[in-house]
Order: structure tokens, then C-alpha cells, then sequence
């Protein structure tokens, strides 16, 4: 048997034009509200069959089971100037993906940015053998926010820069190309 469950979300946009996934500009920042890495860590615990770990690291199996998506802060990132968004559902590098196609740029993440995330999953990656990068980079389900700005704009609180649009096409983690995984429904 195969379960399907379907979502469907209806808003109010407060008359604010919609930021789209096909606005950044070279040059933009990019940022990220929210978490990066924690339902994906989550997961891996559960998966993991290691009770201790799974109770040891109990807030991050929360956050897989019950995602909190920051809506607030899309709102900020709005009225900040953002200039492309998407929710982070499917993992850093597969949105950052579809943001820089949308938009016809390239993406460049900077690890030594990336750090902050990475750090607070060490402990329960070393407890089940996990490298805490591949949750922060790859990882969906955070449904935090990635978004872009101009260089000029005051990032909103709760936003972390972890990069810049550049020139070109496809996404790089320093001056590497990366491959966009994570969960892709178009396969």
C-alpha cells in the first residue's frame, strides 16, 4: 500500500507583492532564517535505531517531527527588500538550486559560514556516525527560509548570510561546485 498526503496552504500577502525564487540579482546576499540541519539530523537519529542517541538529542528528533516554519520571518525578509525566497523543504543545495536557475545566476555558500549550523550537530552526528555537514547542506525538512538581498539591505533579524550570488550558473560551496541533493518530487 502507498500513502499520498497532499498540502495545500492559502495566505494573505497584506498587499505586499509576492517575493518570488527568480529574483536574485549577482552581487545579493545570500541568507538563511531559521535552522539548517536539525530535521534532517533528527531523522538520521531515528533512523539510526539508537534509543540513547535518539533520547540524548530529543530536540532535534522535535524538530523532524514537528517542523515550525518561521512565517514571521518571510515577513521581515519582505519588508527588508528580499529579492528572491523559498522555503528550505528540500534541502539547502536543492533550493539554493532552484533559486539561481529561476533567477539565471550562480550561488556561492562559504563554508567557514556554514560552521555555526555544522557546530550544533557535532555532538549527535559523532553519536551515530554522521558527518554534519551533509544535514546542514543537504538536509529538507527545516522549513526554514533562504532568501536573498541586495548587499546594501540591513539583513533582518534572524538572518544568517551564508553567501553571495554571483555571475554564471549552478551553486558552489567555496570555489567548488556542488552537487544539489535532497529531496527532488520531480523524480
Amino acid at each position: 500500500a502507498q500513502v499520498l498526503i497532499a498540502v495545500t496552504a492559502h495566505g494573505d500577502l497584506g498587499g505586499r507583492q509576492p517575493v518570488l525564487r527568480s529574483g536574485a540579482k549577482v552581487g545579493d546576499v545570500i541568507a538563511v532564517g531559521g535552522t539548517l540541519g536539525k530535521a534532517a539530523a533528527g531523522l538520521a537519529l531515528l533512523q539510526s535505531g539508537n534509543a540513547d542517541a535518539v533520547a540524548a538529542y530529543d530536540e532535534l528528533v522535535a524538530v523532524q517531527l514537528r517542523p515550525q516554519p518561521p512565517v514571521a520571518l518571510g515577513v521581515l525578509a519582505s519588508e527588508a527588500g528580499a529579492t528572491a525566497m523559498l522555503d528550505i523543504s528540500d534541502g539547502l543545495s536543492r533550493d539554493l538550486a532552484r533559486i539561481a536557475a529561476a533567477s539565471q545566476v550562480s550561488a556561492k555558500l562559504n563554508s567557514s559560514e556554514l560552521q555555526g549550523f555544522e557546530a550544533m550537530l557535532e555532538q549527535a552526528a559523532q553519536a551515530i556516525a554522521a558527518n554534519p555537514a551533509e544535514w546542514v547542506l543537504h538536509g529538507g525538512e527545516d522549513h526554514s527560509l533562504l532568501a536573498t538581498f541586495a548587499p546594501t539591505a540591513q539583513l533582518p533579524r534572524g538572518f544568517k548570510p551564508i553567501g553571495r550570488i554571483e555571475q554564471g550558473q549552478g551553486i558552489f560551496l567555496d570555489a567548488a561546485p556542488l552537487e544539489a541533493k535532497g529531496w527532488d518530487s520531480t523524480h
